[in-house]
């Protein structure tokens, strides 16, 4: 399940205390954060994000930068030219 920023910023923030932690389990969580450079609490929480299924992180897709930047100029002058026709607009449909 996905979770965009705009969701998690829409809700009012909760706290509570986690009570009944043991002590081998703290000691792996503050570990862990600091092996990441993060505090307990956001290690904890991205911990129990991701055990629920939640995923508040941007995701960045590679997957069409290999065609970014490697037309041609004769390529591009042929794009535009093939779709002048998506730039005009049917007044009829719009009226």
């Amino acid at each position: 399940m996905m979770v965009s920023k705009s969701e998690v910023s829409t809700v009012s923030a909760s706290n509570f205390n986690l009570r009944g932690i043991p002590t081998e389990v703290m000691s792996l969580l503050k570990k862990e954060a600091k092996r990441l450079h993060m505090s307990v609490n956001a290690f904890a929480l991205k911990m129990i994000e991701k055990g629920l299924g939640v995923n508040t992180e941007r995701v960045i897709r590679h997957d069409l930068d290999d065609l970014s930047g490697s037309w041609s100029s004769e390529e591009e002058k042929a794009f535009k030219k093939n779709t002048e026709a998506f730039e005009k607009i049917d007044e009829e449909l719009w009226s």
